[in-house]
């Protein structure tokens, strides 16, 4: 039969496992920096006109006529993103909707608690990314906190493959 003293020992190692992995993959996040957000739309636009222009030896004049294509195209790209952000947004509240309805009030409570918490988290992430260079990346995925609207979106460009 097995001994209490050795249960105790193989949840002990698991859960040290468990804290060296997340601690590798902590490690891991900070020293490679978390995914980063592209930037906004009119750097990307003068960075694409730069590159075909020294790729394809453009013109200044080429370089002018092709800025007004490339400018539309970000600005077609750009609503396309925020459609979807908004959508996503939708489906999220959603999700939290139905969640909340099967939900206990002690539950309802803490859930609206760890809703919270990863909006200040979210905050604070982009606060330290410098919201400033990405307005309106202010709040996470996911419905506002009671009483707010969600504020515009301002999705950043897919990659153009160039």
């Amino acid at each position: 039969m097995t001994k209490p003293w050795q249960i105790l020992l193989v949840l002990v190692v698991i859960f040290a496992a468990g804290g060296v992995s997340g601690g590798l993959v902590a490690y891991h996040i900070a020293r490679h920096g978390a995914v980063r957000l592209p930037p906004p739309p009119d750097v990307w636009v003068a960075r694409d006109i730069q590159r075909f222009g020294e790729r394809l030896a453009l013109t200044p004049e080429q370089q002018q006529k092709i800025k007004p294509i490339v400018q539309s195209n970000v600005e077609e790209l750009t609503k396309l993103r925020r459609q979807s952000m908004r959508a996503t947004h939708d489906i999220l509240e959603n999700l939290e909707n139905q969640i909340m309805a099967e939900l206990t009030p002690e539950q309802k409570a803490s859930f609206q608690e760890f809703v919270q918490k990863r909006r200040e988290a979210w905050r604070k992430m982009q606060e330290m990314r410098g919201t400033a260079a990405h307005p309106g990346r202010e709040h996470p995925p996911g419905p506002p906190p009671a009483g707010e609207t969600p504020p515009p979106q301002q999705p950043a460009p897919a990659a153009t493959g160039t």
